[in-house]
């Protein structure tokens, strides 16, 4: 029995060795692969860390207080502050003033769960001058879900804020040089609406005037041909001076210095009517007190231009043009009732046909105002000028 126990005690053991030694082996290798997780997150870390801190973009994390308590280099480059000088410090430390109460708003939001969008906001330097940045930040959670913090990436956009201010200042100039170029157009044609009425028209009438008497001068006898030749030149000549009374018009309306814009775009419009037999029908009275010459003269050249569109492209019966002021704007509105067209297939500015729209544009935007078409197949087209007075 001793025997028979002892045997027993022994294989017992040798179990239990065998155990021991599985179980040495099995956290051996648990071991093993927490060393080698351990190794990649710290490799991981390393390459994230250095990421963030090679980036030129400004990373930061606040607490939920509203306090930063990581900052990147990019972050202490741009701002001239040392990690030192920001940690613990309010996020409102670096912002602008004027942007202080929307960003803090915008904080409040993150933190209840709502969405941020992307936004810009002016950091003020150490040294007093501005950062402008565009931010991007969301919110961070514990593993209950519950908010911790902010986590934010900014993107210095000094050398964008630069670019738009050049932007800006190029299309400023550019519009005063539209303003001067169309005032010298106006200048022109006046000029030669003038030289034509001084020189070109009094001559005809001259010329009308002398075969007058001509013709009743000449006796009966043998001269039926000459008389004949006489009244072809005398009806070449009421037909040059029609021509040249359409042209000084086209080039200056009668009616625009001495009775303003709704009687020069009416007289223009029964010309077109005239000459094309599209129904022109203008509402509208004279604007009271006259709006400055400028705006009179480009919204007439913005209707002439329409108006010959219509001529040419649209194939409509009539058109209806309205002149008046609303909430402190003058709103010139030209709608016809022809084929219409799919504004977004209108011809470029560099294709055939594609000038006019874009100059009628351009001499809305140098009087300050909007330029809108409105137009599908077979729905007719509708112009809108509105100009603040």
């Amino acid at each position: 029995m001793k025997k028979r126990a002892s045997v027993n005690k022994d294989i017992d053991m040798a179990k239990s060795s065998q155990q021991l030694t599985e179980e040495i082996d099995s956290l051996r290798r648990k071991i093993a692969r927490l060393e080698k997780a351990e190794v990649a997150r710290r490799e991981s870390e390393e390459k994230y860390r250095n990421l963030v801190e090679s980036t030129r973009d400004l990373i930061f994390i606040v607490s939920e207080k509203g306090a930063y308590t990581y900052v990147n280099p990019q972050f202490e480059r741009a701002t001239g502050y040392s990690v030192r000088d920001l940690i613990g410090q309010p996020f409102t430390f670096l912002v602008a003033p004027e942007h202080i109460e929307s960003t803090i708003r915008r904080f409040k939001k993150g933190i209840r769960g709502e969405d941020t969008p992307p936004y810009e906001a002016d950091l003020i330097n150490r040294n007093g001058s501005r950062v402008p940045v565009e931010f991007l930040v969301t919110t961070r959670h514990n593993p209950a879900g519950r908010a911790i913090g902010r986590f934010g990436i900014g993107r210095d956009i000094t050398e964008r804020r630069r670019a738009e201010e050049t932007l800006k200042h190029q299309s400023r100039q550019l519009r005063i040089l539209s303003a001067k170029l169309s005032e010298a157009e106006e200048s022109e044609r006046k000029r030669i609406a003038r030289e034509l009425h001084d020189q070109v028209g009094q001559n005809l009438t001259v010329v009308g005037i002398n075969l007058s008497i001509v013709k009743s001068a000449l006796s009966d006898a043998g001269t039926d041909a000459l008389r004949r030749r006489l009244e072809d030149s005398m009806d070449l000549v009421e037909e040059i001076t029609e021509f040249t009374r359409g042209l000084m018009g086209d080039l200056r309306p009668p009616d625009m210095d001495l009775l303003g814009l709704a009687a020069s775009i009416g007289w223009y419009g029964e010309r077109f009517a005239m000459r094309t037999g599209v129904d022109v029908v203008v509402e509208g009275e004279e604007i009271h007190p006259r709006p400055n010459p400028d705006i009179e003269n480009n919204l007439f050249r913005i209707a002439q231009e329409v108006l010959t569109n219509i001529g040419k492209h649209a194939r409509a019966s009539s058109a209806r043009i309205r002149i008046g002021v609303c909430d402190g704007m003058l709103r010139l509105v030209i709608a016809d009732d022809g084929a219409g067209f799919e504004p977004s297939l209108a011809p470029k500015a560099d294709e055939r046909g594609g000038w006019g729209l874009m100059t009628m544009a351009e001499r809305a935007d140098a009087i300050g105002g909007r330029f809108r078409v409105e137009s599908a197949i077979g729905k007719g087209t509708r112009v809108t000028v509105e100009v603040p007075l």
